[in-house]
């Protein structure tokens, strides 16, 4: 993957994973910097709290790209959570699919939107797609 230059997406469900990454990253599996995304949510692994988000970035390799994210009721709180802790957002149907209690998300563009929303009350300032693309060192595909 390194060799032609694609940035894997590390996802951590508990700490062993995270014991996991570093020994990868000494073993030369995996970049130095890993992009990195804190699972909470999922049945015996991470629970979904601020306490866990900051453990589990306190274990991260200093130079990592992460988010915190969590599955269900709990996604739209750690998206928060994951600001304010200096993380990246992630949201979307793949993990929860209601926008509110009760009311199910129409699409993940209306998620985004309300997650971009939170993030902007919050005093969190948004990349845009390029910006994005160059914080991560990726390159633009001829197909973007």
């Amino acid at each position: 993957m390194q060799s032609v230059g694609v940035r894997p997406e590390i996802e951590l469900f508990d700490s062993g994973d995270i014991a996991i990454l570093h020994h990868l990253i000494s073993e030369g599996v995996v970049p130095a910097d890993p992009l990195c995304s804190i699972v909470m949510g999922v049945n015996y692994g991470f629970r979904p709290s601020p306490e866990t988000l900051l453990y589990a970035r306190s274990q991260l390799p200093t130079a990592a790209t992460w988010t915190g994210f969590a599955t269900g009721k709990w996604a739209f709180p750690m998206v928060a959570q994951s600001a304010i802790a200096g993380g990246n957002l992630r949201i979307g149907m793949e993990d929860a699919a209601y926008m509110n209690r009760g009311v199910k998300a129409p699409s993940n563009a209306a998620m985004v939107s309300k997650a971009a929303r939170m993030a902007k009350d919050l005093g969190v300032e948004l990349l845009t797609a390029a910006q994005t693309r160059e914080n991560l060192n990726l390159q633009k595909s001829s197909e973007s």
